[in-house]
């Protein structure tokens, strides 16, 4: 048996979704039926459901064998697993947004602090990072910041609290890993899982 540990949110229902386009129906329903369990098993795939952070720390200490994940998190942490792959779902953007006045940016509200502060210095633009955990457009309707860095799949949100894109970051999109160990020692059953699920050929 293999584990796989799956993000929820918007990934997961992408993830699903892929699976449902290549009529991979024995995975996608069980999954959707199963969406709010900590975990599920089909055949010998056990699926575990986690927070997003949460994947690449169930994968490094070996608690799963692979993970889908999305690159921001990759981008924002720093774990010790292996980079498989790239997956042709979970396709989003960062952005450096604010209301449509802003001549500077001096102060920035961000949950992803260390990829703003990356972009920032990139920039030579010396600022103020503010972390919070969700709903960082308030932080600029408020007045707390002059604006966000934060992820951007159809821009609705933004346009919804009144903010604008002032600049595309990074692209974001879902990342196949996997332990450094047992990527080896389960190699046959991951290989035959990713082949069935079309992720490799």
């Amino acid at each position: 048996m293999i584990t796989v540990a799956l993000s929820k949110g918007r990934l997961f229902d992408d993830f699903v979704s892929y699976l449902e386009k290549y009529e991979l129906y024995k995975y996608s329903k069980v999954l959707k039926d199963e969406s709010r369990a900590l975990y599920t098993i089909v055949d010998d795939i056990r699926f575990i459901f986690a927070k997003g952070p949460d994947v690449p720390v169930y994968v490094e200490r070996g608690v799963a064998d692979i993970g889908i994940v999305g690159s921001d998190i990759i981008e924002e942490e720093v774990f010790s697993y292996l980079n498989v792959s790239e997956l042709p779902f979970g396709k989003c953007h960062f952005a450096l947004a604010g209301p449509p006045d802003v001549e500077h940016f001096n102060t920035v509200a961000s949950k992803y602090t260390n990829i703003a502060r990356k972009y920032f210095n990139g920039q030579q633009q010396p600022v103020s990072l503010i972390h919070l955990n969700g709903s960082v457009e308030l932080a600029p309707i408020l007045g707390l910041a002059d604006g966000i860095v934060d992820i951007v799949q159809t821009g609705n949100t933004l346009r919804d609290n009144g903010l604008i894109e002032y600049e595309k970051i990074l692209n974001v999109q879902a990342r196949l890993i996997a332990n450094k160990q047992t990527f080896y020692t389960k190699e046959d059953s991951i290989y035959e899982f990713l082949s069935e699920i079309g992720v490799i050929e």
